[in-house]
């Protein structure tokens, strides 16, 4: 069931909804939307009939239209370029847990990010406390050691080795002292997994700048899990889920004063005979 549910005493008959409709199942019957049951289970479950309806008049899936952002809110282009140059790669951090309702925002903001045929299975695995980022500091850095121990290290993972021996004395150079990390996962059945994950961490990224977090994408961890699966499968990872990337993050134990101008970027139009 998909609840689609039409106030008659606010729907004006526009149309829109039927007109907007991606999987083209909305219909009108007297006038006023409507969906037969037997193409319910062909819904993309959008909510695009709530959001362009005029006057709130349509209610699916259980949401409220009243209980929506108002597209008047959001930020207009200057605040939202504001937000991208300022966004710096951090890579010092306070030695603080973030507020569960912090990350709780950013979760769900990312959650509004598009996904391959409206899928949205794309799932946030996170080391949340630092107590459990000890641990997982732990699991990465003995891994590494009892590969070196037992001569699994290659000329191009040896670098590995080297990692942990810098983690030992004090120097963490994989994690950068973040007291959280953030791995986004899909199942590799989803239409698009590997676009669907990169989307949803690029979201969070901003939505985590926005509230005030620094964040730095985690591509010695990407690397270490690449060469050793057993450490996503300890973390609840299994070989049926595409890992896109994963995202340092906490309190920032730094300011930046100003963001940065680096517009250059190679645009290439095309012109066809």
């Amino acid at each position: 069931m998909i609840d689609f549910i039409v106030n008659e005493s606010k729907c004006i008959s526009c149309k829109e909804c039927v007109a907007d409709c991606p999987a083209v199942i909305i219909e009108l019957e007297d006038k006023i939307p409507f969906i037969k049951p037997e193409n319910e289970k062909k819904c993309y479950r959008c909510q695009h009939c709530l959001a362009i309806c005029p006057t709130a008049a349509i209610s699916i899936l259980g949401v409220d239209p009243e209980t929506c952002v108002n597209p008047d809110k959001a930020a207009g282009f200057e605040q939202v370029d504001a937000l991208i140059r300022t966004r710096r790669s951090v890579r010092r951090f306070k030695d603080k847990d973030v507020a569960p309702e912090t990350f709780d925002k950013i979760a769900k903001a990312a959650a509004n990010a598009p996904t391959g045929k409206n899928d949205h299975q794309v799932q946030f695995v996170v080391v949340d406390t630092r107590e459990q980022m000890a641990k997982f500091k732990e699991l990465v850095i003995s891994t590494i050691e009892k590969a070196e121990q037992e001569g699994r290290l290659d000329e191009h993972s040896a670098i590995f080795a080297v990692f942990a021996k810098h983690f030992r004395n004090g120097k963490d150079i994989i994690f950068r002292g973040a007291p959280h990390i953030m791995f986004s996962v899909t199942p590799k059945s989803a239409p698009t997994p590997v676009a669907d994950g990169f989307i949803a961490l690029s979201y969070a990224e901003l939505a985590a700048a926005s509230a005030g977090l620094g964040t730095v994408w985690a591509g010695f961890v990407m690397w270490l899990v690449a060469a050793f699966p057993e450490i996503l499968t300890e973390i609840g990872i299994g070989e049926d889920m595409n890992v896109a990337y994963a995202l340092l993050y906490g309190e920032p134990s730094i300011k930046y004063h100003r963001g940065v101008k680096r517009d250059e970027i190679t645009v290439r139009k095309v012109k066809l005979a």
